[in-house]
């Protein structure tokens, strides 16, 4: 009796597609940069051309954010063109057409969806942590800037109400960010005299 020494494979794993993976990544960039540079509301654009304070502090989160998907849009354009030359220059293994790489196309999907969310999680995160370090170094800004303290609360998430007066809300809006109450002697003295002018008369 003899036995064989190799059975041959009748099922082989087809080559991988290196080139349709390039071209997911290029598919994926062009559609991060598209996103970061075109997807923008005109109102946005009109907005920051007559804004005479500048863009609201959601706007300047929303501004970073997309940066960040430029940056990933890049990578994913630099690694599929890669790709692209690797398919190019390497030959084929096989004379067999490569399979659609379905892993690779899911992988990269979830990869994106993945650094997307980590990259708005470090956005809003970094933000609130730089406007905080702005408002503890100029303590009583809030109380006498409503304006200033609207965005604030807005990106911490702190509602408004009817009941709220300046002083009020800029203390729940201290609260919610973590800043420390502000002495009563200077600038909430100064808000009284900007928001309600006319007690003196």
């Amino acid at each position: 009796m003899v036995v064989p020494t190799a059975v041959p494979s009748l099922i082989q794993d087809p080559p991988t597609d290196w080139g349709a993976v390039g071209l997911v990544l290029l598919l994926g960039g062009t559609f991060l940069l598209g996103n970061a540079l075109l997807f923008r509301h005109p109102r946005d654009l009109v907005a920051e051309r007559f804004g005479a304070r500048g863009a609201p502090l959601v706007a300047i989160r929303e501004h970073i954010f997309q940066r960040l998907q430029v940056g990933i849009g890049f990578l994913y354009l630099l690694a599929g063109f890669g790709l692209e030359l690797l398919a190019r220059l390497r030959p084929p293994a096989t004379e067999s057409a490569p399979a659609l790489p379905v892993f690779w196309v899911a992988a990269v999907a979830l990869a994106t969806v993945v650094l997307l969310a980590a990259g708005w999680l470090w956005t809003s995160r970094a933000f609130r942590g730089y406007v905080r370090e702005r408002l503890t170094a100029s303590p009583g800004e809030l109380e006498t800037d409503p304006a200033l303290t609207r965005e604030v609360g807005e990106l911490f998430g702190v509602e408004t109400s009817p009941e709220d007066s300046v002083t009020s809300y800029a203390e729940r809006v201290r609260r919610a960010t973590g800043l420390p109450p502000v002495t009563r002697s200077g600038p909430r003295e100064t808000t009284a005299r900007r928001v309600d002018p006319g007690s003196e008369a």
